[in-house]
């Protein structure tokens, strides 16, 4: 009777030690419990932010921007007049050196795939994307001057709210401009297990004729042409892209022999992202330097937008490429989807930083925030289709599931831009 009452109520000192002693190893064990739980949950929180660092960097970037605008803006300590150009003609150094151009002959004959992505990607986006923002564009002007605004606050072409969802709505155009990315589409593809090769292809041709196309058309959507001095525009395009993609071949063609397992040991995709954050940072810089105000009701519908835009863009392209070119297989469709639907962020910074730099009456900031939302949403819906995606192709009679090896890594690590 005396032990299970010095356990259950003890009422000497004795009793007290010893019912410690007896509970000890009970209470230890829940703490170490805990412990290992709270360090597998900070582990896994510390993967996935490793896994979307460039993402969390542009959030940095901006809030830094934000807080201490002279650090980055034209004139301050950082010099992006002279820093910008550099980093630019960095990022398409990189882009020439890890283009596999030589692997891209397997998959030229192809004609129906890429003709289906460049039209689609180049011609066709950007005609839908713009007559929709173009009728935005007057159903904002109605709302707005309109005597019922319908709950809005009444305002004239010329005050601060009007121009942000103005600028906002040109940003949609800019975006629909863009070429397909070098390496998100591609990753994707090959998480899937679809035509690498394929998505390979495009993205390279897609960056090619994304500097040749792209600036055009943007200056033609824009309407700046006449402002932008042209000879500066060919100048910075010659020597901030062309050049440094055309040097970037040329040595790894001349110094390497064998430059793909050379080039594995060198976070060249890293490095890019590194200073595209870098570019970002001083275009906020530059913005926030000056009155920066949009609304987060405004942001928040862009973001919900955007996604549907990009729902319906894949059920287009995939409606549109499956009925004109029935041969297709299923692992064509993928990789047709994925670099259709895609627009490159490392290519359409730089690109609005020279185009754009000079103008005065253009917010880069506000008309590259379209991209800067489209880029982590591509990301983030093409991760959550590559498993419906993989059973899809697994399941087409054409190839008996006989597709490219998957990558091994889960889908939400995909952070390239």
């Amino acid at each position: 009777l005396w032990l299970p009452a010095t356990i259950v109520a003890p009422t000497s000192v004795n009793g007290a030690s010893h019912s410690a002693r007896v509970a000890s190893p009970m209470s230890s064990d829940k703490s170490d419990k805990c412990i290992q739980a709270a360090s597998v949950a900070l582990r896994d929180l510390f993967e996935r932010m490793k896994r979307q660092w460039f993402i969390l960097s542009v959030i940095i970037a901006i809030v830094a921007a934000h807080a201490a605008p002279w650090v980055g803006k034209k004139g301050g300590p950082l010099m992006p007049s002279v820093a910008v150009p550099f980093a630019v003609a960095c990022i398409f150094l990189i882009i020439g050196l890890s283009l596999k151009t030589r692997q891209l002959k397997d998959t030229i004959l192809q004609w129906r795939i890429h003709t289906t992505v460049q039209l689609f990607s180049l011609l066709l986006t950007p005609l839908i994307m713009c007559s929709a923002a173009n009728g935005c564009e007057a159903l904002a002007d109605r709302i707005f001057t309109s005597e019922f605004a319908l709950g809005f606050k009444k305002e004239t072409p010329g005050t601060e709210d009007y121009k942000s969802l103005i600028s906002l709505l040109e940003g949609v155009k800019v975006l629909s401009c863009m070429p397909s990315p070098v390496s998100s589409a591609v990753i994707l593809t090959k998480a899937v297990g679809a035509n690498e090769a394929a998505a390979a292809f495009n993205a390279t041709l897609g960056s090619f004729l994304g500097v040749l196309i792209t600036p055009l058309m943007l200056l033609q959507i824009t309407g700046t042409a006449a402002e932008v001095p042209i000879m500066q525009m060919i100048s910075g395009l010659g020597t901030q892209i062309v050049f440094p993609i055309v040097l970037g071949q040329s040595l790894r063609g001349l110094l390497f022999k064998n430059p793909d397992e050379f080039f594995k040991t060198i976070p060249l995709s890293k490095i890019s992202s590194g200073t595209l954050v870098f570019i970002i940072y001083t275009v906020f810089c530059d913005t926030f330097s000056g009155n920066f105000e949009v609304e987060i009701e405004v942001l928040l519908g862009l973001v919900i937008f955007l996604l549907l835009w990009m729902i319906f863009l894949i059920f287009l392209v995939y409606t549109l490429a499956s009925t004109t070119f029935p041969s297709l297989s299923r692992s064509d469709l993928v990789a047709i989807i994925f670099c259709s639907t895609h627009k490159s962020l490392t290519l359409g910074m730089p690109l609005l930083k020279i185009l754009f730099g000079g103008d005065p009456d253009i917010s880069i900031a506000v008309i590259s925030i379209p991209l800067l939302i489209y880029h982590p949403l591509q990301i983030l819906l093409g991760s959550c289709l590559i498993v419906p995606m993989q059973k899809w192709v697994d399941k087409d009679p054409q190839t008996k599931g006989a597709n490219t090896p998957r990558l091994n890594a889960k889908p939400n690590g995909v952070v390239a831009p």
